[in-house]
């Protein structure tokens, strides 16, 4: 009897200076806890833009885009009149040894039609246009402020003619009200810088596209 009691005495002294072991934090919404209370949120990926990349980058300024359509003969004749304008930083613009455009018109009833434009020598070009506007006579440079950042304004304004032939008249007359009624076209931009052996990231965006007669 008196070994049971010492049996029982020791079980209640060990119990009680036994510790709870530690409770391990869970992870709650992708972020982990520290044993010391302390939320650990995991490292920022997103892509940083450098300074030279940003300044670099092209901004639009695109009015409703126009083109005059015509009939002569059997022939459907639209005169797709470019107005674009691209905004670069001064900073920028004065560390681009040349800034290119490209016209993009898939997204259109032109697309698949033969167009001709006026290169810088005078000469007519057929299916083809100079991206690079160093060759673009046709545009205006000047010195601009928005938001009270010094900006550079580049206005391109120049003419692309699309010529397609149809069995009649009539088919192309049938065309040409199918185009003035058009109300969905779009022509898409891109623009990049090159300096220093080096393309920049190009900067797209579209504008609406409307016909008349």
């Amino acid at each position: 009897m008196r070994l049971i009691l010492i049996l029982i005495l020791a079980s209640i002294l060990i119990s009680g200076c036994t510790k709870n072991s530690d409770v391990v934090p869970q992870k709650k919404n992708g972020s982990s806890t520290s044993p010391g209370g302390s939320s650990q949120t995991p490292p920022d990926t997103t892509p940083k833009i450098s300074h030279d990349d940003s300044i670099h980058m092209a901004n639009y300024n695109i009015p409703l885009q126009g083109a005059n359509t015509s009939i002569s003969g059997s022939k459907l004749v639209l005169v797709y009149n470019e107005n674009v304008n691209l905004l670069y930083t001064r900073e920028g613009y004065q560390k681009t040894s040349a800034v290119h455009l490209h016209e993009d018109f898939s997204k259109s009833l032109l697309a698949g039609f033969d167009y001709t434009t006026v290169a810088a020598g005078g000469n007519t070009t057929f299916d083809w246009v100079d991206d690079n506007l160093n060759n673009v006579v046709l545009k205006t440079v000047t010195d601009t402020v928005i938001n009270n950042k010094a900006m550079v304004k580049i206005n391109v304004h120049r003419a692309f003619t699309f010529v397609k032939d149809y069995f009649t008249a009539g088919a192309a007359k049938n065309q040409q009200a199918m185009f003035v009624a058009r109300k969905t076209d779009t022509v898409a931009f891109s623009s990049w810088c090159y300096y220093n052996e080096k393309n920049y990231a190009p900067v797209s965006a579209a504008a609406a596209l409307s016909y008349s007669k």
